[in-house]
């Protein structure tokens, strides 16, 4: 399990790094510093949601001596990143992939970000993590994540004046239309997290997952 963790971690890690050396050459090419490049990087569901399973993956390969190891491989923060990491790769190709042509570097960094990494950190999910762990009592606190990110991307577009996302740009099509299409994805965000569960229970039926 240790070596599985390992090997996906870096390649998660990998994707990440590649992704910041691209965006931070965009933007300090534009003349808006390197602040601002941490900025408009930091901004991107994608991101923080690879960051998260980067730590998370990072954490079950190295073990107990990783700081903070039990908060984040426990069971809700592990369900939470299968569903977060689920959505990064449904929204992307729904929706995001029709806005724009990445080529070279940015291609590799966009396959891995919103493809290879979402299927492969599902997938150590599923073989992972033991189904029952996570009690219905717990359930709300899986949605903190989304709905704590929708609270960090509209402050800081008061702030900053730019969004991540076309679909919650308030610049563009106002707090109502921003909100509604948010509470939307957020839906949708239920709904996998529900069809998760289902094929995860459906899973450890015939394939139990091996002891941590």
């Amino acid at each position: 399990m240790r070596q599985s963790a390992a090997a996906v971690a870096a390649l998660v890690w990998a994707a990440l790094l590649l992704q910041l050396w691209l965006t931070m050459g965009i933007v300090i090419g534009q003349g808006r510093g390197f602040a601002m490049g941490l900025v408009v990087y930091f901004g991107f569901f994608t991101v923080l949601t690879n960051f998260m399973a980067a730590i998370c993956l990072s954490a079950c390969a190295i073990g107990r001596r990783f700081p903070g190891y039990r908060s984040v491989t426990h069971a809700l923060a592990i369900t939470t990143l299968a569903a977060a990491i689920t959505m990064v790769g449904l929204v992307y190709f729904l929706i995001l992939r029709h806005t724009w042509k990445p080529e070279g570097a940015q291609f590799v960094a966009d396959a891995a970000l919103h493809y290879v990494n979402p299927l492969l950190v599902v997938l150590f999910w599923f073989w992972v993590l033991p189904a029952g762990t996570v009690k219905w009592r717990a359930l709300p606190w899986l949605f903190a994540y989304p709905l704590l990110y929708l609270v960090y991307v509209f402050g800081r577009g008061a702030v900053f004046k730019i969004y991540p996302y076309f679909f919650i740009d308030v610049g563009q099509i106002g707090y109502a239309l921003a909100l509604r299409n948010s509470l939307g994805v957020v839906a949708a965000y239920g709904a996998v997290l529900a069809l998760l569960a289902g094929l995860k229970y459906a899973f450890v039926r015939w394939m139990p997952p091996p002891q941590r």
